[in-house]
């Protein structure tokens, strides 16, 4: 072993004290039982299985960045055999308790924990654990993830999903505390946004960047590590504190903060940086879950060694959103690799078309850069949207009296989700013979395709109908997709009533939101043709035997009104063969019936012989109906003897809502009477 990682793991091992040696012979007992490991072509995530310090996690490159082989094999987070270092606290109603297995050792030593649920296991290239700590279920997920600087899975993706399975809510907060390393190197600088961090210091909301990265010269750096703090489904922290790793071990949670501090290990010589995650306490509901997660590994970091080394970082890939200006951080890194001071150093980020500054200027003075003195600058960039693709960012330093150097990097800026619309109806509804549209209801569908080259989300289609049309019970107006992706279309439906009133020719539309996208609508319009309203008789044509005295065949004819559009009011006389029927009583249909009640003025009509005259009332008092159809009313008939009976109607008035007499049609209905055996 190299003298330097033995004096790492033997300093780092001791508590300072009188515990000592007290621990180093429960360490020797309780040894933990193997470590498990998920490894590509790029980083390798390994979890101590325990029950000793169960959970625990470190990172180390397997081939790192393809294009420099000085990073191969080197470690990101400490603990390549068995970590313990690093660890995860969760602070649950002001207490904390760590995750995963106790620890006999100084990084967390003393500080309760849970329940082992499920211990370390592989499961779909993740390696998952659960512990139980009170009415909390917390899960801990580690896999590899895209790092938004290399597109590649180069990073370790961090997840703890805390449930509440309580009946109470609780206060949850969650620390993650990693002891960064960089290869042999565990004292370089940490970067964040334009700071260079050499000593403790501690960002909070605003201040906390996208991402921060450490390496230890741009000439030749042997490991460039990187920290996603803001992305998509990651969730950023509310505090990031870099600081010594003994001071970080020593508290599980806050601590008198020593500002300025370098990184010297507490209470010892060597320098070790490590950084803390938090996020602060919230409330959870019972059954509720909360996820944290972050990215840590390989930086993507383009270089360009000279005099005045220069690198240059960005994400590799960022979306143009058409409702919603997103910058990006770009970060230069300049330093002077020289044998003398640069005078009058300046660094300059250019732009292709498509890009612009966000705020600020392009050009940044550094002034004086001593001899192997590296500085930084930062930049927020905004796509246009104006170009989309294979965009380029440039880099330049300058000075008075060495070379300039440039640097290029590529970014990809996707275009926005592109929504297109294919909407089908029926151009026109015919009339049946019934007097009624035909297909009624009908079927409206909507093909929504994305077009762009990224994902849209919260997809929404929306139906919006004119006067005269009605959604049927069931599917809303308003429909979701969570996701529509690149090239793919998803389907809609919705069917749809005509109401007869009014009538043309009626436009619909689809429109068509998702986030990031310009809303798209398409129209349609639908024929509706208008129907002359009719008095009709139901049944139209039916036969009835007739059955003996002691059983009186009673049958019930209804006179209905096809369509009943702005109607208020109705009066029709009624004719009948008297030698085949006769009627026994007439009851008011649901067109003077409103909520239970009855409604006046209503009339049954004067009968005589053969004709019931002036059937019908008003709804004087309650507002106008537009139905496809409303009984009118229904007359009970006792059957006499065998026939043929046509029953007529003669309308006497039809009234609109405007006071005006509609022209309507009628059409009338036929029974047949036929004897049975028994009457024969």
């Amino acid at each position: 072993m190299h003298r330097h990682h033995l004096y790492h793991i033997l300093r780092k091992a001791l508590v300072p004290t009188a515990l000592v040696l007290v621990a180093a012979a429960a360490q020797a007992q309780d040894t933990p039982n193997g470590v498990l490991s998920i490894e590509n072509e790029f980083i390798r995530i390994r979890v101590t299985r325990g029950p000793v310090e169960m959970g625990r996690f470190a990172v180390d490159t397997t081939g790192g960045d393809p294009s420099r082989s000085a990073d191969d094999k080197k470690i990101l987070i400490y603990g390549s055999r068995a970590p313990w270092t690093s660890y995860t606290t969760i602070l649950l109603d002001d207490k904390h308790y760590l995750f995963g297995g106790r620890t006999l050792r100084r990084a967390g030593i003393h500080s309760p924990v849970g329940d082992i649920v499920e211990p370390p296991h592989i499961q779909d290239d993740r390696i998952l654990a659960t512990v139980s700590i009170g009415d909390l279920r917390v899960t801990q997920e580690l896999s590899f993830a895209r790092s938004p600087t290399t597109r590649v899975e180069d990073a370790a993706r961090i997840v703890y999903q805390v449930t509440n399975e309580g009946d109470a809510p609780h206060s949850i907060g969650l620390r993650i505390m990693l002891d960064t390393m960089l290869g042999a190197n565990d004292g370089a600088p940490l970067r964040a946004g334009h700071q260079a961090i050499a000593a403790a210091a501690e960002l909070a909301g605003n201040e906390i960047p996208d991402y921060w990265q450490a390496f230890d010269s741009l000439a030749e750096p042997a490991v460039i590590s990187q920290g996603t703090l803001r992305a998509p489904e990651l969730s950023a922290p509310n505090r990031l504190q870099m600081v010594d790793w003994g001071t970080l071990a020593d508290a599980p949670w806050d601590f008198p903060f020593p500002a300025g501090a370098d990184f010297t290990r507490r209470g010892e010589e060597a320098q070790d940086t490590a950084v803390a995650l938090y996020w602060d306490p919230a409330p959870l509901a019972p059954g509720e879950s909360r996820t944290f997660a972050t990215l840590y590994g390989v930086g993507g970091v383009t270089l360009s060694p000279a005099e005045l080394s220069l690198g240059l970082t960005a994400p590799a890939e960022v979306d143009y959103q058409y409702d919603e200006d997103r910058p990006f951080s770009v970060v230069a890194y300049v330093e002077n690799t020289g044998g003398f001071a640069a005078r009058g150093t300046a660094l300059k980020l250019g732009l292709s078309e498509g890009l612009m500054l966000a705020e600020g200027r392009p050009t940044l003075p550094l002034g004086l850069l001593e001899p192997g003195r590296t500085r930084q600058a930062t930049w927020r960039v905004l796509p246009t949207g104006k170009v989309t693709g294979n965009l380029q960012l440039v880099a330049t330093v300058t000075s008075d009296n060495l070379e300039p150097n440039r640097v290029t990097r590529e970014i990809i800026v996707n275009s926005p989700p592109q929504l297109s619309i294919s909407v089908s109806a029926p151009d026109r509804l015919l009339v049946t013979p019934e007097n009624r549209h035909a297909p009624n209801p009908f079927l409206v569908q909507a093909a929504v395709a994305n077009r762009g080259g990224q994902t849209g989300r919260n997809l929404l289609a929306t139906l919006t109908l004119p006067e005269g049309l009605e959604l049927t019970a069931g599917l809303p107006a308003t429909q979701v997709a969570s996701r529509l992706d690149p090239g793919e279309s998803l389907s809609f439906a919705w069917r749809v009533r005509a109401l007869g009133l009014p009538t043309g020719r009626l436009p619909l539309s689809v429109e068509a939101i998702a986030a990031g996208a310009k809303p798209e609508r398409v129209r349609r319009v639908v024929s509706v043709p208008r129907l002359t309203p009719e008095f009709r008789v139901y049944p139209a044509d039916q036969t009835v035997p007739l059955t003996t005295d002691y059983q009186p065949t009673l049958l019930p004819i209804a006179v209905k009104l096809v369509p009943a559009r702005d109607f208020v009011g109705a009066r029709l006389s009624l004719t009948y063969d008297p030698t085949v029927l006769e009627p026994l009583y007439i009851s008011r249909g649901q067109a003077f019936v409103e909520a239970g009640r009855l409604l006046s003025p209503w009339s049954a009509g004067r009968q005589r012989l053969g004709r019931i005259a002036d059937i019908g009332g008003e709804r004087a008092d309650a507002p106008a109906l537009n139905l496809p159809e409303v009984t009118l009313f229904t007359v009970v008939f006792m059957v006499k003897q065998p026939g043929e009976a046509v029953i007529s109607l003669e309308p006497t008035s039809l009234l609109s809502s405007y006071a005006e007499e509609v022209d309507c049609r009628t059409v009338p209905g036929r029974v047949i009477v036929e004897p049975t055996e028994e009457i024969r």
